[in-house]
C-alpha cells in the first residue's frame, strides 16, 4: 500500500532529492506503516509513548496542547504532506502535543527505532534523508519561536498584524488566502471569535486591510508593522 503513496512522498520535503527507488528502500528498512483514522478520532496523546514521525498522506489534523485550565491550544493544522512528530523522535520517546483528525485521515508512521539508525541503512539515500530532516527539524524551530512571540501579544490587534505579516512573508504577497477560517483563527490566536470579528473590522474601515472569507490584502504594510512595535 504504501507503494501506492511513492509519487506524493517524492514531493514531500522529508525526500527531497532522493529517486523513487531510494525512497522505496528507505520506507522498507524502517518498516513504515500506514494507518487510518476517522474525523475526529485521536491520532497521538500527549504525553504517551511516541510511535515515530507521522505524515499526512490525506486529509487533515491538527496540533494541540491542553493547558492547566483545560482549555486546548491549538499548535497547527496539517494537512496531505505535512509532517508531525519530527522533534519529540530526536528530544524524547513521549509525544509533546496531541493530534486529533479534523476529517478523515491517512497517516504515514516512520517508526522511531528505526530513525535513530537511519544513517545505517544506506549510503546517499541515508545522508540525504538526514539531512532533509534537520532543515525540517530548523523551520519548525522557527515556527515554534513565531507561536511564542504571538502568544506574548498582550491585544487582539497585535495578534493579527503579526498572524497576517507571517503569512505575508512566506508567501511575499500583499494578497493570500489564510489557511484558517475564522474560527480557528480565534483558536490559533488565543482570542474569542467575537472579538477576532470586531477587530478585523476595525482593521479594514481604518484602511489597513481588506478581507473576504479567508481572502485577504494588507493594504498598509508599513502600519502593521508599526503596530507591532508599539
Amino acid at each position: 500500500m504504501v507503494e501506492s503513496y511513492l509519487k506524493l512522498l517524492m514531493e514531500n520535503p522529508l525526500f527531497r532529492e532522493m529517486s523513487r527507488d531510494e525512497i522505496g528502500e528507505m520506507l522498507s528498512g524502517m518498516g513504515a506503516y500506514i494507518a487510518s483514522y476517522s474525523k475526529n478520532e485521536t491520532i497521538t496523546v500527549e504525553n504517551e509513548k511516541l510511535h515515530g514521525i507521522g505524515i499526512v498522506l490525506r486529509g487533515m489534523v491538527s496540533i494541540g496542547k491542553d493547558t492547566s485550565s483545560g482549555d486546548r491550544l491549538m499548535m497547527a493544522r496539517l494537512s496531505q504532506g505535512d509532517i508531525f512528530g519530527e522533534v519529540a523522535v530526536y528530544t524524547g520517546s513521549l509525544w509533546t502535543a496531541t493530534v486529533l483528525a479534523e476529517k478523515d485521515a491517512t497517516i504515514l508512521f516512520l517508526p522511531a527505532e528505526k530513525l535513530m539508525n537511519a544513517e545505517q541503512m544506506s549510503s546517499n539515500a541515508a545522508s540525504r534523508f538526514t539531512l532533509n530532516m534537520l532543515y525540517i527539524i530548523a523551520k519548525k524551530a522557527r515556527a515554534l519561536n513565531d507561536k511564542l512571540e504571538l502568544l506574548s501579544l498582550k491585544s487582539i490587534r497585535r495578534k493579527i498584524c503579526f498572524y497576517l505579516l507571517k503569512q505575508h512573508q512566506s508567501r511575499k504577497q500583499s494578497e493570500f488566502m489564510v489557511p484558517l477560517r475564522r474560527i480557528e483563527m480565534a483558536e490559533y490566536l488565543q482570542v474569542s471569535r467575537p472579538s477576532l470579528s470586531r477587530e478585523l473590522i476595525r482593521l479594514k474601515e481604518e484602511g489597513i486591510i481588506d478581507f473576504e472569507g479567508r481572502n485577504f490584502k494588507l493594504i498598509d504594510i508599513e502600519r502593521i508593522s508599526k503596530e507591532l512595535k508599539k
